[in-house]
């Protein structure tokens, strides 16, 4: 009974949460929307214009919650994307000036009348208190009122943010992706970027902001903290999919979250005494360990041992201040076997290595992109000694554990000549450097790596062998057969399957696809029941082979199923002139990040970035979660995006009511029905388009 008192009792506390998170993100994006249509409004009242309605949201078929005070009915709208204040002789739509124009309209004895042009150059006698009798600055003035608050809302929220605290995740190195430009520069796991273009000590958040958005050609200056001392370097980003990227993954701390997430059937999943939400772990078979570069460390050199993990559990820290030292617990032992991968006995080829790390023995030895390797054997040997497997996924272990030894590797390297493009081999005698960081592919056609040797390539997609009685062999697949595509054929029991779970292979530079290390590295996530069906192709036929894995006899898996909470720090000010400051910097960097983000949307953004109305309510519950002060810095980022495309020179939008008022105020009379009408078609079908398209990203992104 008390077992199930506590149950009900969390479940409660976990609703009450969600729900006082879904309220926090109504006020904060009704606050958005309010602050802008509040400009409107009081920028109208105070140049003497009548103001019918202000509403947040549209009162469409006229549902809504509303009140009179005075002449302005103020209410709540039925339809939740956006707000308005209608004015007398004001209308969003430009085109309909003559409406406009008849609604203000007076007897010509009124003492409220006021004389003007209409746009066929005839005078009209308006009141006074409508939009259209107020001067061109008076009504650009209402017009980028809205605009101007939510710049100025932006800066206050940032403000409040930094004095409340903002956490978040440092840009400290936990990996770097095999060939990418962080990789080729040789930043290792444990370093941290403490600046990055013109922003000292970034999150990793605004790390990748600056990387999407950064230099494709010149590149962008960061600034690395390694053992307290910082270095210079140059990175250029490249291109990939959706965004650019440099190939930094973010760090991880020590802590499990407190809603764990073990990966289902691992090691990890199955460990002695459970694990529970929330452990921290302190030791490994008695050594202490002080952050995920030593523990990540310590796992590699020990997959195929058993490890004690000494666990701090129920520690608490103060709120407020992720990094102080936790105060009470306990302390548990939890023995976490060995894990073996599961394995489907299909060799590929070795591609040419596509990458070469700066100072790595690769490097100094002279290996280039575009080197084949044919041979490898350890230096000493008999000239008759067995080579080493050139298996591009087995490889990379292999020579660690001779880097481990410190040994001397002879590579036979096949190269085009400088001179006359023929083929030249050379052989390489190089020694291997230990290695206690892991290296691995992060995106979906990334290189495989052998730090051991400071080098990235690729598997080929076509079988180069076949272990014998492995499942490959029993589905009859053989030497010279293409792979093209695979999918994971899931138990039919699994409650949360991926969305996705056919892919194509990638086969070349020129062509997307997932690669087979991205292909084994998803398979050991899945339950052991799982099956691969594997489209090849043998000749010009096109053949089908669903595969059974089976465990590996001697491949482990290294981090066994454990799954770590990022690192999370906390940025707060001691005084409201420092929140202030930092404030004003991130509604400048707010404003400018959208600027860069249109200059660059369909060229080096894809446009499938974008995100609509789901998305944003999405993010901003995501951000809430994380606090208040988080909450805070999405409304500044969400403020600073509506104040700039609201601006934009677009009909029916802020921006394109300036360009006509910009161009009454030159002619002396607004634009004519016919421009108008024009502009106004143009603008309407873009938006109606953009509408639908981002409505569109936002459901295939929740649904499918």
């Amino acid at each position: 009974m008390g077992m199930c008192l506590m149950l009900a009792a969390t479940d409660f506390a976990a609703l009450g949460n969600l729900l006082l998170v879904i309220l926090m993100v109504a006020v904060g994006l009704g606050t958005v929307i309010f602050v802008h249509e509040l400009g409107h409004f009081a920028v109208a009242k105070m140049c003497g214009v009548r103001c019918d309605k202000f509403f947040i949201g549209f009162d469409i078929g006229g549902y809504k919650i509303s009140r009179k005070w005075g002449e302005t009915e103020y209410g709540i709208g039925i339809l939740p994307l956006g707000g308005y204040v209608k004015m007398m002789g004001q209308d969003d739509n430009p085109a309909n000036i003559a409406e406009q124009v008849k609604e203000s309209q007076v007897a010509g004895n009124s003492p409220d009348s006021k004389q003007i042009i209409g746009p066929d150059g005839k005078t009209y006698l308006v009141d006074r208190r409508s939009y259209l009798a107020k001067s061109v600055p008076q009504r650009m003035a209402i017009i980028s009122a809205g605009v101007i608050m939510n710049i100025i809302f932006a800066f206050i929220f940032a403000t409040v943010a930094y004095k409340l605290g903002v956490p978040y995740s440092p840009a400290i190195v936990s990996r770097t992706s095999p060939g990418s430009p962080a990789w080729r520069a040789a930043i290792v796991p444990g370093d941290e970027v403490i600046k990055v273009d013109d922003i000292v000590r970034p999150s990793f958040e605004e790390l990748m902001g600056s990387v999407t958005l950064g230099d494709l050609e010149n590149g962008l200056p960061f600034v690395i903290e390694r053992d307290g001392k910082p270095i210079d370097v140059t990175l250029i980003p490249e291109q990939g999919a959706k965004l650019a990227r440099v190939g930094i993954a973010s760090s991880s701390s020590l802590i499990m979250p407190e809603k764990l997430q073990l990966v289902d059937h691992s090691s990890a999943a199955n460990a002695s005494p459970p694990f529970q939400g929330g452990d921290e772990v302190i030791a490994v078979n008695g050594q202490p360990v002080q952050n995920y570069v030593e523990l990540s460390s310590l796992f590699l050199k020990n997959a195929d041992q058993p490890l004690k993990l000494t666990v701090l559990r129920g520690a608490k820290r103060p709120a407020g201040q992720p990094e102080a030292k936790p105060a009470g617990g306990d302390e548990v032992e939890v023995v976490l076997q060995p894990q073996r991968e599961r394995t489907l006995g299909i060799v590929l080829p070795m591609s040419k290595i596509v990458a070469v790390q700066e100072k790595s023995p690769g490097a100094k030895a002279g290996l280039k992109p575009g080197d084949f390797i044919e041979r490898i054997v350890v230096a000493g040997e008999d000239a008759d000694a067995t080579p080493l497997s050139l298996d591009p996924v087995a490889l990379p272990e292999a020579l660690r554990k001779l880097g481990d030894e410190q040994k001397e590797i002879v590579v036979t390297v096949r190269r085009a000549a400088a001179e006359d493009g023929k083929q030249a081999t050379e052989e390489l005698t190089i020694p291997l450097r230990s290695v206690d960081w892991i290296e691995g592919p992060t995106s979906d056609n990334d290189p495989l790596a052998a730090p051991a040797l400071g080098i990235a390539y690729r598997a080929l997609t076509v079988v180069s062998g076949v272990t014998p009685g492995s499942p490959t062999e029993k589905e009859g697949l053989q030497e010279d057969d293409v792979l093209q595509s695979v999918e994971f054929i899931l138990p039919a029991d699994m409650a949360d399957k991926p969305k996705t779970t056919q892919f194509s292979l990638y086969q070349d530079e020129n062509k997307e696809g997932i690669g087979w290390p991205q292909v084994l590295a998803v398979l050991q996530d899945l339950p052991p029941t799982t099956q691969l069906k594997v489209s090849f192709k043998r000749g010009s036929e096109t053949q089908v082979a669903t595969l059974t894995p089976v465990e590996s006899a001697d491949v482990y898996s290294v981090d066994r199923g454990i799954v770590f909470q990022g690192v999370q720090r906390i940025r707060v000010s001691e005084t409201w002139n420092e929140a202030a400051h930092r404030g004003f910097e991130e509604t400048i960097r707010a404003l400018t990040m959208v600027y860069r983000f249109l200059g660059k949307l369909g060229s080096q953004v894809s446009v499938t970035m974008l995100g609509g109305p789901i998305t944003i309510a999405q993010a901003a519950g995501h951000h809430a979660f994380e606090g208040v002060g988080k909450l805070l810095i999405f409304l500044t980022m969400l403020s600073a995006n509506l104040a700039v495309i609201n601006f934009l020179p677009i009909p029916m939008l802020d921006g394109g009511h300036m360009v006509f008022l910009a161009w009454e105020g030159i002619r002396g009379r607004p634009a004519s029905e016919r421009v108008v009408m024009t502009m106004q078609t143009a603008g309407v079908v873009f938006l109606v388009s953009l509408m639908l398209f981002v409505f569109s990203l936002d459901l295939h992104r929740t649904f499918f």
